[in-house]
């Protein structure tokens, strides 16, 4: 049950005419009780958060990570978001929220490779975020319409950016591990293949790739795998099977089954949800 304890402005932005590709309908602030508390079950918007001060956790499907000042959370649609203050924290939980809806949205995050990351740390996108809100405050819809689409590409190539900054700092090791994660995507996830060619062994992969990237081999692959089933269910008319049998799953039932364990909705009704609001 949603504890929405908090308070601060919130600004809704109707449309002008056709609505753009990539649109922000609603942005503001929260101010968040100790005990304050979001749940969407399936999101229909993507939400982009930037920390302004205390702390909290982000939950994406089964994912869970702590959000401080100066990081930017990304809960992308059709997923489940869960938003959390921290009550041991001594500041109070404050953050400024774009929701965006779309598809579009969802296609420049895996472009730009952000779909895989939940929390940015040290984002340095203070200044954007601020904007948008100053904008909100003082433009007109039809003014904002456009403003608005600009300043979320800003962000979207500035998350990349510090991401990419992030990621120059990995390893030789991990950096090769990662791109034959990434590049293996339609592939049945073999480890023995993997530490062959990497020349370590898979326990010690998997260590340092957790102590670098944040996460176990067995979830960042997995979390690629559903991002990219969930392009597919949206955009292609593909079965179920077929879209299972692509990423690597022979047996349609267990790829609906591990679809649900990380979405907490099954395939079919996925593509029945966003191919309405689309």
């Amino acid at each position: 049950m949603n504890k929405l304890g908090k308070h601060g402005p919130i600004y809704h932005l109707p449309q002008v005419g056709d609505p753009p590709p990539l649109s922000v309908q609603f942005l503001g602030v929260n101010y968040c009780d100790s005990d304050y508390c979001n749940i969407r079950k399936l999101a229909q918007v993507t939400v982009f958060g930037l920390v302004r001060s205390g702390q909290g956790s982000v939950t994406v499907g089964t994912r869970t990570l702590t959000a401080r000042q100066g990081d930017v959370f990304i809960l992308p649609a059709g997923c489940y978001h869960e938003v959390v203050s921290d009550p041991q924290h001594e500041e109070q939980w404050s953050y400024i929220w774009l929701n965006i809806s779309g598809n579009w949205i969802l296609k420049m995050l895996e472009a730009y490779q952000l779909l895989p990351h939940i929390v940015v740390k040290n984002s340095g996108l203070d200044p954007l975020f601020h904007e948008a809100i100053d904008k909100a405050k003082h433009k007109s819809a039809k003014e904002l319409q456009t403003e608005l689409q600009i300043i979320l590409m800003r962000i979207i190539i500035c998350l990349s950016e510090a991401l990419r900054k992030q990621g120059d700092t990995l390893t030789s090791t991990v950096q090769s591990i990662k791109q034959f994660l990434d590049n293996s995507v339609f592939s049945p996830y073999d480890t023995s293949e993997l530490s062959s060619q990497i020349g370590v062994s898979t326990r010690h992969m998997n260590r340092l790739f957790k102590k670098e990237v944040g996460t176990t081999l067995y979830n960042y692959v997995i979390a690629k795998k559903i991002e990219s089933a969930k392009r597919m269910l949206v955009d292609t008319q593909l079965t179920i099977s077929e879209i299972g049998y692509k990423l690597g799953y022979f047996d349609p039932h267990y790829f609906s089954n591990l679809f649900h364990s990380k979405t907490n909705v099954r395939p079919s009704d996925f593509r029945k949800t966003f191919r309405e609001i689309q």
